[in-house]
């Protein structure tokens, strides 16, 4: 695997570098939320406290559809459907999920990033290196078989 990494110029860590900075700023937006005396009380649309939960759920909810939306338009021509699946279900699942009972500040914060990317996802997609990923992971997944499927397969 390494040496195919090495032939095609792939590091995979790359993809782990840009979440480090994000987790970074998403740890310190949470203490701020906890001791700034600014953002209790603060209003913004149906939420009248953004340092206590979302009382809706309407955030923790758009969290989730707008990863899952981001996930899907994402070319991932290395990826199994297998893979793809867990991708697109299971970590918008756990991030939407976690911050159910954090603060809705933070919910706001993260909405907004989710947002702002699947916005440049699109942007990238229309461009000529997103639309050749796309071609890629069609052709991909029309040739590669799937593991997990064809054991399932020759299991019935």
């Amino acid at each position: 695997m390494m040496t195919l990494y090495k032939a095609e110029g792939a590091n995979m860590f790359g993809g782990c570098l840009p979440l480090l900075l994000q987790m970074l700023l998403l740890f310190a937006y949470m203490r701020v939320l906890r001791s700034a005396p600014e953002l209790q009380q603060a209003h913004w649309f149906w939420l009248t406290d953004l340092s206590s939960p979302d009382p809706l759920h309407i955030l923790p909810l758009l969290i989730i559809a707008s990863m899952v939306v981001t996930q899907l338009i994402t070319p991932s021509p290395t990826m199994t459907s297998s893979q793809r699946r867990m991708i697109v279900i299971l970590m918008p699942a756990v991030m939407g999920f976690s911050l159910w009972h954090y603060a809705s500040g933070l919910s706001l914060y993260w909405i907004t990033g989710n947002f702002i990317n699947l916005l440049i996802q699109l942007v990238v997609n229309q461009s000529k290196t997103g639309k050749e990923m796309q071609a890629i992971a069609a052709e991909h997944a029309t040739t590669t078989v799937d593991p997990d499927e064809d054991e399932g397969r020759s299991l019935r």
